[in-house]
């Protein structure tokens, strides 16, 4: 199946096959103790299939109060969805699988995906930490974020970098941004080696004020 988010977060999007401009879909929900494995499957069974664009993907959260788990769907809004439709007897008895497994959902966002590091192996990425942010000056914000990601490729390597406008729902802020590793310590470590970096501080004085909202993590459990 293809494998292109988000993102997305993309990103978120996503990114997951994500470009500039496509739209990210996450829905966040907490799942009862001991039923993740019934939802991963339910998920793989309905989603695993080819799509017109982008990628759905299943994620577990971590350090995010009354989530356990999220699912994201990006892509194109003008060329969305399977390929091959689902029926709405399909699509009822596959909500009735999760609802069984599920104890409630929270902080589902609708995002469109500004930024997407390309030169990065999505494939090699298997949790990304997120921030919740509201900047200042938009505009300033991402023309600056744009050269700092550029400027920082030999410390990131395959590792990817994403921002999303947030245009529904969320925690109160306005964007999200990614970074992705192989798990979280590969992603903290990365971070202290771009902090100490030269570009980190013309990045911190070029982009404004930013007020942090949230910040967590996601595991990738299915990315179809």
């Amino acid at each position: 199946m293809k494998k292109n988010y988000i993102f997305l977060l993309i990103n978120l999007s996503v990114i997951f096959g994500t470009f500039a401009q496509n739209v990210v879909r996450v829905y966040d929900f907490d799942v009862k103790m001991g039923h993740a494995s019934d939802v991963a499957r339910n998920f793989s069974d309905y989603h695993n299939v080819e799509r017109k664009s982008g990628a759905a993907i299943l994620q577990s959260v971590s350090f995010l109060d009354g989530v356990t788990h999220r699912m994201i769907f990006a892509g194109d809004p003008a060329n969305w969805g399977p390929k091959v439709e689902k029926s709405d007897a399909e699509w009822d008895a596959y909500l009735r699988k999760q609802q069984l497994h599920i104890n409630s959902g929270g902080g589902s966002m609708v995002m469109t995906s500004l930024m997407w590091r390309m030169e990065g192996e999505f494939g090699k990425c298997k949790t990304s930490r997120y921030w919740e942010i509201i900047p200042e000056e938009p505009e300033k914000y991402i023309k600056a974020r744009e050269k700092f990601v550029k400027s920082i490729g030999d410390i990131l390597e395959w590792r990817i970098m994403g921002l999303s406008s947030i245009d529904m729902g969320g925690f109160g802020g306005t964007h999200t941004s990614l970074m992705c590793g192989s798990d979280l310590n590969d992603i903290i470590l990365t971070g202290r080696k771009i902090r100490g970096s030269k570009a980190y501080k013309s990045y911190i004085e070029e982009r404004g004020n930013v007020q942090l909202i949230k910040s967590y993590s996601a595991n990738y459990i299915h990315n179809f």
